[in-house]
């Protein structure tokens, strides 16, 4: 475990896309998982890699790929947020002689990190580690939710942000099976992500994956990003990650310059979530769950009002079917909107209050 386990190890921190315009225009942000995976492949540093796909079809659904040709990546772009099983490869992966490249999330990481010391012969496998920033996903019941806000017709693909439509980071589009694409509202996504947030993303401390050998992710909060066609903070975290930078940017799969680390944590709300996870984690104790198992990591704060409800109303996603969770989203997204109109309407009416009496002083 790293001495700071938010903020992990860092040996550099640059910002920056990758070279090849058709990787980039289908890319989330800046196409660097893309391109250091076709710079591995292409330098036969790794036999095979593990990523993540959206299996399309009248139900689409987050999957795993382990691919052996740089011909399938451009499947595996764009963000899932939703769950990965990502370590059911592991049986294929034993079968792979060479070096695996491994794209995940930290919970992947973490499960990676767990197998290894229980298998031996897994232990001995050369792992390229590439890790994605996370902040929380979201149960599958909200590609539902989307999905049915979009259209009642038949769908047969859903990409949870394409920045085609219209710019980075993009909106939800959802695609029908006669073809025609539905954009949703970014902002939909963001106002739903907390009801179908999951309760074991509610204790998870790792938002920026600090077992991973290198980290991508969105530069939130770094000023001179390109904010329209999106480019991609990258940091090393260890050698290994930082020859493998170093190797994708002399062979010109990447272009990247270097970016303040502590503007970059600053800009992933690292304090924030320390606060955060302690407070749930402190609720799930006081409710009685077993607590994961994280050594060295001290609970140093209570729980807000707000966090043990938030976490029955996770474990009532598991509880109830399907349809009753997504009729529970929908009042629940109506009592957000009108709680929100009230908070608005309270900050207009001060302002007003306080405009009215200025000019009476006058």
């Amino acid at each position: 475990m790293p001495e700071d386990p938010f903020a992990g190890n860092v040996l550099s921190c640059e910002i920056g896309r990758c070279t090849d315009d058709a990787i980039f225009s289908n890319s989330q942000s800046g196409g660097v998982t893309t391109a250091l995976l076709i710079h591995l492949f292409e330098t036969i540093q790794i036999e095979a890699a593990v990523v993540a796909i959206m299996q399309t079809g009248a139900l689409p659904r987050g999957d795993v790929l382990l691919v052996k040709s740089t011909s399938e990546l451009m499947r595996a772009q764009k963000s899932k947020y939703t769950p990965i099983p990502l370590l059911k490869v592991i049986q294929d992966i034993k079968k792979i002689q060479g070096p695996v490249a491994l794209v995940g999330l930290p919970c992947h990481m973490h499960g990676l990190h767990n197998l290894t010391d229980m298998n031996p012969d897994l232990a001995k496998k050369q792992f390229f580690k590439i890790g994605l920033i996370c902040d929380r996903i979201m149960t599958t019941a909200a590609i539902n939710f989307m999905s049915n806000r979009a259209t009642h017709e038949p769908i047969s693909d859903f990409v949870f942000r394409d920045k085609l439509f219209p710019s980075y980071p993009g909106s939800p589009v959802v695609k029908k099976a006669s073809g025609e694409k539905v954009v949703l509202k970014a902002s939909f996504r963001i106002a739903i992500k907390d009801f179908f947030t999951p309760v074991r993303c509610r204790l998870c401390f790792d938002k920026l994956n600090v077992f991973a050998d290198v980290v991508l992710g969105d530069p939130h909060g770094v000023n001179d990003a390109d904010k329209i066609g999106g480019e991609t903070l990258v940091f090393s975290r260890n050698e290994k990650g930082q020859q493998l930078i170093r190797e994708a940017k002399l062979s010109g799969f990447v272009t990247l310059r270097e970016c303040d680390w502590n503007v970059a944590i600053t800009g992933q709300g690292v304090d924030k979530k320390r606060k955060e996870w302690a407070g749930f984690m402190r609720a799930w104790e006081e409710m009685g769950k077993q607590l994961p198992r994280y050594p060295y990591i001290q609970i140093t704060c209570a729980p807000v009002q707000n966090h043990k409800k938030m976490l029955m109303d996770a474990l009532s996603l598991d509880k109830n079917t399907r349809e009753a969770v997504l009729n529970a989203a929908g009042w629940w997204l109506l009592r957000r909107k009108f709680y929100n109109f009230i908070l608005w309407f309270i900050d207009k009416s001060k302002t007003f209050t306080r405009n009215i009496l200025n000019m009476s002083k006058r």
